[in-house]
């Protein structure tokens, strides 16, 4: 699929799906390949260009997408704060430890990522409920969505599993997930607003020693979090009057015996 034959929308819905892996790459554990794409300021620029082809306004400050320093530093860090931590990380980036139920959430992720022909092997990539897991879905939808503007097929069903994700798996917890890094920042922790199954001190790493994370990682979680508001408030805008089942409504509709 050749870029000077995108129209303005599929340019756009590249766009879309070219951001989600972005901040899938941002997410996963960072190798030195891409610290130095941080340090060179190469990442915040493929952002930044992402950005300008968006179909609404994301008008957010990106210069916090670079790093500087030492590689080992900023891969400690990033373990510290997202990996290790006693009983579970300060700011674990699975799901189902801020939603509760935990393998209930893992179930419904797992319908959603069989509903569409996608599997995740045991023992290999992250686990369903994985921020990168479910980033890289939303990637997987939009590229199906421009897939199908490009060959003159219906988008909305693409579109309908996106709003359905977004709004049922990533909207619900992220912010609890930037309230947690914003925390980490305060001089004391605060108590934990709603119930959740992540415990322990906010500022202290596996050592007992204070936290600090690095800016890039509270820029990213701004971010991602202003986009996927945005993107879920956008489709649906694009579904205004659509009337066809959303995937798991189609799921349990068809359970009930309403499809044959």
């Amino acid at each position: 699929m050749r870029i000077e034959a995108l129209s303005r929308e599929e340019v756009a819905t590249a766009a879309r799906s070219r951001l989600y892996r972005l901040l899938v790459q941002g997410f996963s554990y960072p190798d030195r390949g891409f610290f130095a794409a941080l340090a060179g300021d190469v990442f915040r620029r493929e952002v930044q260009e992402a950005c300008q082809e968006l179909p609404f306004a994301l008008d957010l400050p990106l210069e916090g997408l670079t790093a500087e320093g030492d590689y080992i530093d900023f891969q400690a860090d990033y373990l510290r704060v997202f990996e290790v931590g006693v009983g579970s990380p300060p700011c674990p980036l699975y799901s189902g430890l801020y939603r509760g139920g935990r393998k209930a959430v893992m179930e419904e992720l797992t319908r959603f990522y069989n509903y569409f022909g996608l599997s995740l092997e045991r023992g290999r990539g992250e686990l369903p409920d994985h921020l990168t897991t479910e980033l890289e879905f939303m990637h997987f939808l939009a590229f199906k969505e421009l897939w199908a503007l490009h060959h003159g097929q219906d988008p909305s069903p693409y579109r309908r599993a996106q709003v359905d994700f977004l709004e049922r798996q990533l909207l619900p917890w992220l912010p609890q997930l930037q309230a947690r890094v914003e925390s980490l920042q305060a001089e004391r922790s605060p108590e934990p607003s709603t119930p959740s199954q992540v415990k322990g001190p906010l500022r202290r790493g596996p050592r007992g020693e204070a936290l600090a994370l690095p800016p890039f990682y509270r820029s990213l979680i701004a971010v991602s979090l202003a986009f996927v508001a945005a993107d879920a408030a956008h489709l649906r805008s694009t579904l205004s009057g659509d009337g066809g089942l959303l995937p798991v409504e189609r799921v349990s509709h068809r359970a009930a015996g309403g499809e044959q």
